[in-house]
């Protein structure tokens, strides 16, 4: 575990970021690149070694010995060291933007645990009310009200709500593991318990400004500069690169003599100057320029995607809350009174019912989609954003309604209400 996290006390998203990138076996194998391009610069950045002969003496021949070194690698070495070191810029910003992407999704599976745990919970509920309304039909069937069909009908709805429940509960395991792969601790077998905050409440930020500001700062769009740099430094390289300038020590023995002479040697570029080399390098230019250019444009998609996903999700719970809600909770109310009565067959009461199930699942669903939507936002501008920063400006909805969040904390759902079936002469 990282310093400061802990099962013990509970998981919260933030200690379960820390522990993925203290552990993700994926992540860690991505960092090793990092070394490599440490070595990669460090061999740009190297002189070759001088070279050593030796003749030994044969009869009526003097021993000779020379030393060459190149002399080409003076000045070709800060073109290597340019292309090397941004190369080695380029891999930390593509780790730097990896990392982004393990944040991103250990978040929106810790969201999706979360949201499993509320549906577990959901259809808990469902199957006491379900339960509660199928006793109800059983009563009025002894009683001779209804007939054996309808309190059949109320009987099955019971028991596939008890089916559901049994389907769902083998989510939260199998989302578990996901969570547990990201975070490296697939051997431990003990309990994962999270402690979810509430989904972000903000006002939206100026989707234009952030994507600027993900343009320019995002480490994927400087990996793809520091790319484009390096490709540039290939170009000069390929076009110094056929150069071959050799400098000589020459040493010979004679009649009572020993004599050190320089002597020099390059390459003629008659036939061959690098024009293949220079080809390529023009070629990886391009390609990394062009690169660059998808880049910045898959910045905009991501940006303005997570965004409106964002405010549709929160513009959508708001309605959820404020006008689905009232009316469901007061039309299952009329319905269950009326049935009590008489009035209304067991078909109006189930689809009620329903209705008010899938109020509260969706609701569940909706606080968790604000959870992965806004983990999506933060990685696509490339940094954490505090909602209640200040410097961030608001912005409207496209349909001109400003977007907020719930009211409510996204980790608990709204209890599902009894039904009247504990006080049939007073129906709630």
């Amino acid at each position: 575990m990282p310093p400061g996290a802990s099962l013990d006390d509970g998981l919260t998203e933030d200690e379960a970021v820390a522990i993925a990138l203290w552990n993700n076996a994926a992540f860690q194998e991505l960092l090793v690149d990092l070394g490599l391009a440490r070595g990669d610069l460090i061999q740009a950045g190297l002189l070759p070694n001088p070279e050593f002969v030796y003749y030994w003496p044969m009869s009526d021949k003097p021993f000779k010995y020379l030393f060459d070194f190149p002399i080409e690698s003076l000045w070709l070495r800060p073109i290597r060291l340019k292309s090397a070191s941004k190369e080695a810029e380029r891999t930390a910003q593509r780790l730097t933007q990896a990392g982004l992407d393990l944040m991103r999704d250990v978040r929106q599976a810790y969201a999706d645990v979360v949201l499993a745990k509320e549906r577990v919970r959901i259809a808990g509920e469902a199957v006491k009310l379900r339960g509660r309304i199928a006793e109800l039909a059983e009563k009025r069937y002894k009683a001779g009200d209804i007939s054996q069909q309808e309190a059949a009908t109320a009987r099955i709805d019971a028991l596939q709500a008890q089916q559901d429940a049994v389907r769902i509960g083998f989510e939260i395991p199998i989302l578990e593991e996901r969570l547990r792969n990201l975070l490296g601790l697939g051997p431990l077998r003990g309990p994962l318990p999270l402690d979810p905050s509430s989904p972000p409440v903000s006002q939206p930020y100026d989707v234009d400004a952030l994507t600027q500001e993900a343009m320019a700062n995002r480490p994927d769009a400087l990996a793809a500069a520091e790319a484009v740099a390096a490709a540039r430094a290939r170009v000069n390289f390929a076009r110094l690169g056929w150069v071959r300038f050799l400098g000589f020590f020459d040493a010979t023995s004679g009649q009572g003599s020993h004599v050190l002479g320089p002597a020099l040697r390059f390459t003629v570029p008659i036939f061959n100057h690098n024009q293949g080399a220079i080809a390529r390098a023009e070629a990886e230019l391009e390609r990394a320029q062009r690169n660059q250019k998808t880049v910045a444009y898959q910045i905009i998609l991501d940006v303005q995607r997570a965004s409106l996903q964002y405010q549709q999700g929160a513009a959508e719970l708001k309605v959820l809350l404020t006008r689905v809600r009232p009316e469901v909770e007061a039309a299952l109310g009329r319905a269950q009174a009326a049935y009590q009565e008489g009035n209304v067959a067991i078909f109006i009461v189930l689809e009620t019912t329903r209705q008010l199930l899938d109020n509260y699942l969706r609701e569940a669903q909706l606080h968790g989609d604000l959870r992965r939507f806004w983990a999506e936002l933060e990685r696509s501008v490339g940094r954490r954003m505090d909602p209640s920063n200040p410097d961030a400006s608001p912005c409207s909805h496209p349909s001109g309604a400003t977007v907020e969040s719930s009211r409510e904390p996204a980790s608990s759902v709204a209890p599902v209400p009894p039904t009247p079936a504990a006080d049939e002469k007073r129906p709630k």
